[in-house]
């Protein structure tokens, strides 16, 4: 009885591991990656619908560009999630900078 209910409990764990995985991932085909990269661990809360977070470009990033802007879970962040059942959702955000400055 403790074995069924253990391994059930195991499966729904690993359910919402599944389902709480979250990607985006946005690039722009005409530019091209620097070597610059910058990357925060910003703090959401409730699945992340609270937590608003504001980047100026213009001063990370030289002229303006921007390659490529990730935002992802490490498995530790989506640990932290599924423990406090989506209250505190950490976030990581990732910000790739454009050699080309047209």
């Amino acid at each position: 009885m403790i074995c069924t209910q253990f391994r059930f409990f195991i499966f729904v764990l690993l359910f919402l591991l599944v389902i709480s995985g979250c990607k985006v991932q946005v690039r722009y085909p005409s530019e091209f990656p620097s070597k610059t990269v910058i990357t925060n661990e910003e703090t959401f809360w409730f699945w992340g619908l609270i937590g608003e977070k504001n980047y100026e470009v213009n001063d990370l990033c030289p002229q303006g560009r921007v390659y490529e802007v990730r935002i992802y879970n490490t498995i530790l962040q989506s640990t932290y999630t599924m423990l406090s059942l989506g209250i505190y959702s950490p976030r990581t955000v990732t910000i790739v900078c454009s050699i080309r400055g047209e």
